[in-house]
């Protein structure tokens, strides 16, 4: 905290350190007389040393807070100000001291987030990280911190006020000395070049003599206390006076009075069973009818502080109370205090210097659409926030992300805290070897490999379970292979209609696999293996084997083998296009024979099981269902296109 700010805390807060705090700022001895004040005043600083504050969340069982973010601004004093962010489940967001700066923390009509900086009496809007872009004074008077809006297309309308000097006859009790000051009620639209487009000045519609919270025998009158302002649908506003017990609707083209609700001189009657208002805040209207504010509740006989909407009626002149939320602790709130109506039905109250009996601060809570409590959020003692609001899901400009500068994704452009990466947080190194991969401290991630005297799997990559992860150059016994084998059975006689594999004495059915062979695959173990093949039961008189001890010295491919043979390659015919065609021959010993060569076609009359090579000669009857078959060769072609042809253009009878 800069010295400034705390001699300028000594010379309000303590008769003593005050007049101390003044040498300090103008004396050469100042260091030695700090330490000295600090000694003398340590209560003063007793909130002064932390940057965030300590907030109590406390839902109601199997509740959580509507969709969105709720947000405020607790304050301990002038120049300590936590905005605060608190999310759907009840986790704060965002907690940060911002010394003199904080103050009416809202989001406004287009979009922007903005605060009040007390020092300078100027609004700052805020970008996406909570730093300021742009700041707003009025022009033509003071600054008033109570309200503004930021519209739509640049546009800005700001409270001000300004100290005039009136003569109230009516009102002042010594009639020789009528005169008096006045804190005058300004409201201004302002646009992006700071060009004044609406002006408007309470006291030429409103006499400060309708104040209902004023001393008359002092020299200045806070007599309108402007403390809320709203702009209705059609650009009338909605002006919220406090020292007035009134809510007042101004018309935007001619500056008049559309209507007074409250106070003495109240368009409205309030009917049977609705209680007055005193020292509203917030003041809101929902609808054309519907009027919702917060009652401080001044000056009542019971004065307990309250969130009240009514309905207005035009027509007969009349207020009738509908809903009201009274403070939890029964408590009252001299000052500040704010309402919303959510998105859901449901009712957001800050309570202002409406203390918790618990926790000792303010607080804020929230409603349901049945104004059942869902939850409160509780301020420490002696911090108040002047306005509490929720911003829709999705709605919050902000930039989320770790705001611990701890953390190795600490984003120093994040408002909103989101998870952070710590040393010792679980990650993954990339290696599917290693266990317990955590963030190092110098934020990398990195895990260890298991106890090296035990393996964990095979280590042969030729095996199908290799196990990447395994000990090299050690066998576990659980490597398994899948083996392709395809056996030639093109020199049988007759074709065979079925083929096994007779692995250590058990039989593996084959398959197809074209042109007279077959096919199978067999997971196998590590370890030499004998085989023997099996045709429509005649035993293969060749006995196989095959080598798959660990590891393996190369891939094995496929078992390739001649039925009968103990050659790999079998003799036949390597055209494709001869009938003594075998997949594994690598001479032409058999080309011309044509074995087991006929019609291969099922659906053919003369279609023949064991054929391999069909040599054109299928059949097919008068009564098949393929009419366009011409030429009745079993096929639709180009002869049968020919043969249509040749009646082209026939005339039929």
């Amino acid at each position: 905290m800069p010295l400034t700010s705390i001699l300028k805390q000594f010379a309000t807060a303590d008769r003593t350190c005050g007049r101390l705090g003044r040498k300090l700022y103008s004396g050469p001895r100042w260091m030695a007389l700090l330490v000295y004040c600090l000694a003398l005043c340590p209560a003063l600083l007793t909130a002064q040393t932390t940057t965030s504050i300590s907030l109590e969340v406390l839902l109601e069982p199997n509740a959580a807070f509507s969709d969105g973010y709720i947000i405020g601004s607790p304050r301990f004093s002038s120049n300590e100000t936590y905005p605060i962010i608190v999310g759907q489940g009840g986790a704060v967001l965002h907690s940060e001291l911002r010394p003199f700066r904080g103050f009416n923390f809202d989001l406004h009509p287009d979009g922007r987030l903005a605060w009040y900086w007390t020092m300078e009496g100027v609004w700052e809007i805020l970008d996406s990280s909570l730093q300021v872009s742009e700041s707003l004074d009025f022009i033509g008077g003071d600054p008033d911190y109570h309200d503004m809006e930021l519209l739509e297309e640049d546009k800005f309308l700001l409270l001000g006020k300004e100290i005039i000097t009136v003569t109230l006859e009516d009102s002042i009790p010594d009639t020789t000395d009528t005169d008096r000051a006045v804190i005058d009620c300004l409201i201004q639209e302002l646009d992006g070049e700071d060009n004044v487009d609406w002006f408007w000045r309470a006291s030429d519609h409103i006499p400060p003599s309708w104040c209902t919270h004023c001393n008359w025998e002092a020299p200045m009158l806070d007599a309108y206390h402007h403390n809320a302002f709203q702009t209705l649908d059609n650009g009338d506003v909605l002006l919220c006076l406090r020292n007035m017990d009134a809510v007042v609707r101004i018309n935007r083209l001619t500056g008049a009075l559309v209507w007074v609700a409250g106070g003495p001189f109240s368009d409205f009657t309030f009917t049977a069973g609705s209680e007055v208002f005193k020292h509203p805040h917030d003041a809101q209207m929902i609808g054309e009818d519907r009027l919702l504010l917060f009652d401080n509740g001044t000056g009542k006989q019971s004065a307990i502080s309250r969130g009240v909407e009514y309905e207005i009626n035009l027509e007969t002149g009349t207020l009738t109370q509908l809903r009201e939320w009274v403070h939890p602790d029964g408590n009252y709130a001299s000052s500040q205090g704010s309402i919303q109506r959510l998105n859901n039905g449901g009712t957001l109250i800050g309570w202002g210097t409406g203390s918790s009996d618990v926790f000792g601060g303010g607080m804020i809570t929230e409603y349901d659409e049945n104004d059942n409590l869902v939850g409160s959020i509780y301020f420490p003692e002696n911090h108040f926030s002047y306005r509490a609001r929720k911003v829709p899901a999705g709605e919050l400009p902000l930039i989320q992300g770790c705001r611990n500068s701890d953390a190795c994704n600490y984003d120093n452009t994040a408002a909103i805290n989101g998870m952070c990466i710590l040393a010792g947080d679980p990650c993954n190194d990339g290696n599917d070897c290693t266990v317990g991969d955590a963030i190092q401290e110098d934020c990398s991630c990195a895990g260890f490999l298991p106890d090296s005297n035990s393996p964990v799997g095979c280590s042969d990559p030729e095996a199908v379970n290799y196990d990447p992860c395994s000990l090299p150059n050690v066998d576990d016994g659980s490597c398994q292979y899948a083996v392709d084998f395809r056996v030639d059975a093109t020199m049988l006689s007759p074709m065979p209609t079925n083929m096994n594999i007779l692995l250590e004495g058990a039989p593996y059915s084959l398959t197809q696999g074209g042109y007279g062979t077959w096919k199978g695959t067999l997971l196998l173990g590590n370890g030499d293996w004998t085989y023997r093949f099996e045709a429509g039961g005649a035993l293969d008189t060749v006995e196989r084997s095959l080598d798959l001890m660990w590891p393996l010295a190369e891939s094995m491919g496929e078992q390739r083998s001649c039925f009968g043979l103990s050659v790999d390659a079998c003799p036949g015919c390597t055209d494709p296009d001869d009938a003594a065609f075998s997949p594994f021959a690598t001479d032409d010993v058999r080309c011309g024979e044509g074995s087991w060569v006929g019609c291969t076609m099922p659906e053919a009359s003369n279609f023949e099981v064991e054929a391999i090579f069909d040599d054109g000669s299928c059949l097919f009857s008068d009564s098949m269902n393929c009419q366009q078959d011409l030429d009745a060769d079993g096929i639709i072609g180009i002869a049968d296109i020919l043969q249509l042809l040749t009646f082209f253009g026939t005339v039929c009878e």
